[in-house]
């Protein structure tokens, strides 16, 4: 990797924070280091990273709290989470935050590298793709490309709900079938989350394509993606 990449670290324990960011410095990449939210906050009023690497818990505001805050106002950025906290509830709370990637301390620095250049490169793709009359919804990138190129970068949430979507566009689909797509039962699952997940996507959608968005709430029913839209997988 011969770009160097901004990144954001947030790890309250200095020890580990001094090696995170020693490595990566080391590997050409432009690292900030932080113990907190407010620290990481006063460095984002002039700066924005590539990439968030986040603890999970942080004193005061948590990781989880900080990537579902910064993923709503930047939906293209990379965010990592990197935490002791392993549990498969752990996990998918990470994911429901808006983390691209979550791995369980100690991760190895290897793959820690590898994880950030590959959320660079999907972010920062150099082929811009040619304009088309349809949206396309990427299986291996985990985008949504707009009609008009603009590329939409999706968590592994998004894109389980938005391949459902467009597997029915443009009918509506039912919130038990997108529950579902997610790995949970319908009557155990809090559908607030569900509306929050669809609510940061359409976000996502309308900062992307400047205009309404397509994807729609259907009365007594669910959602539905209501433009033409291809799926493309590898």
């Amino acid at each position: 990797m011969t770009t160097p990449i901004r990144i954001a670290l947030v790890e309250d324990n200095a020890d580990l924070r001094d090696e995170l960011t020693f490595h990566l410095r080391r590997l050409g990449h432009e690292v900030a280091g932080f113990a907190d939210s407010s620290q990481l906050d006063a460095w984002l009023r002039d700066n924005l990273p590539d990439v968030l690497v986040l603890d999970v818990g942080l004193p005061g505001e948590s990781g989880l709290a900080i990537a579902a805050r910064l993923r709503a106002d930047h939906p293209a950025l990379g965010i990592v989470m990197l935490t002791a906290r392993g549990e498969v509830d752990d996990r998918v709370a990470g994911f429901d935050s808006g983390a691209d990637i979550y791995l369980v301390k100690p991760a190895d620095l290897r793959e820690l590298s590898v994880v950030v250049e590959s959320l660079y490169r999907r972010a920062h793709r150099l082929v811009r793709p040619a304009r088309q009359d349809y949206w396309q919804l990427d299986g291996q990138t985990l985008e949504l490309l707009a009609p008009g190129g603009e590329k939409v970068l999706l968590t592994s949430t998004e894109f389980k709900l938005m391949r459902v979507l467009a597997e029915s566009a443009p009918e509506g689909v039912k919130r038990a079938q997108l529950v579902e797509a997610l790995g949970y039962r319908d009557h155990d699952f809090d559908h607030r989350r569900l509306e929050t997940a669809m609510s940061r996507l359409r976000k996502k959608l309308e900062h992307r394509a400047g205009e309404a968005p397509p994807l729609r709430s259907v009365r007594s029913v669910g959602y539905a993606f209501v433009a033409t839209i291809r799926i493309w997988t590898p």
